[in-house]
């Protein structure tokens, strides 16, 4: 499966564990207590608004799946109400990226949704095979296709936010030379500048479409009203 399940890993959305949506006003009753606080029961429907947007409880459950494959079995039921508020705080974020995106006319690329989906289906060759798979993570083949749509949707906001994501010769040259061992893979001696230009670039793209996305994402929370029904 891509990353379309961790639906804010390609944008940068991740915060500490319950930091809430910061900037929104007036801050949701609630939104300051421990994130392992028990969960409503029983959970509603609709677990945010966003702008008066409804977030519902299936939309994150792909998300908050992930995550909890990665804890232990015996810490699942205690680290349940903390994953799925995790989970639901970088759905808002995502949802803030889309609005602001749809505001500006921003479209994904219609060529790279296929391959996107062309390379997820490539490991499930077999149609009820692969429908199973989507059904395990939450989507059927409608539903992935729009998740994926709203990923690209975003992803392409950022690059032009972060300008494109270009990064100069100069600033990947800069960034070896800072300090060459700093990319070291294997062994203790640092790596040509040639074997690792390559790897220092998709660095810095990295990291600029983060910074872009840091700050758009305040400047979205600070305007934005945001309710917490979880």
């Amino acid at each position: 499966m891509p990353a379309l399940v961790a639906a804010c890993a390609a944008t940068a959305c991740s915060r500490p564990a319950g930091e809430t949506a910061a900037g929104s006003s007036p801050s949701p009753p609630g939104a300051a207590l421990d994130p392992s606080r028990p969960l409503p029961s029983p959970i509603p429907e609709v677990v945010a608004r966003v702008n008066g947007q409804p977030i519902r409880i299936g939309q994150i459950l792909p998300v908050a799946r992930g995550e909890l494959v990665k804890v232990k079995v015996a810490d699942r039921d205690a680290r349940r109400p903390a994953v799925l508020r995790q989970a639901l705080q970088r759905y808002i974020d995502r949802e803030l990226l889309l609005q602001e995106a749809i505001a500006r006319g921003v479209q994904a690329d219609t060529r790279a949704l296929d391959w996107a989906y062309d390379q997820a289906r490539r490991e499930h060759p077999d149609e009820a095979a692969w429908n199973e798979h989507l059904a395990e993570q939450g989507f059927d083949q409608a539903s992935f296709k729009a998740e994926l749509r709203v990923q690209h949707t975003v992803s392409t906001l950022l690059a032009q936010e972060a300008g494109g994501l270009d990064v100069s010769d100069a600033e990947v040259r800069e960034a070896y030379d800072a300090d060459p061992s700093a990319w070291i893979v294997e062994g203790d001696e640092p790596p040509s500048f040639e074997d690792v230009k390559d790897r220092i670039r998709a660095t810095l793209r990295h990291q600029k479409r983060g910074r872009a996305a840091d700050t758009l994402l305040r400047e979205l929370r600070s305007k934005a009203r945001i309710e917490l029904l979880l």
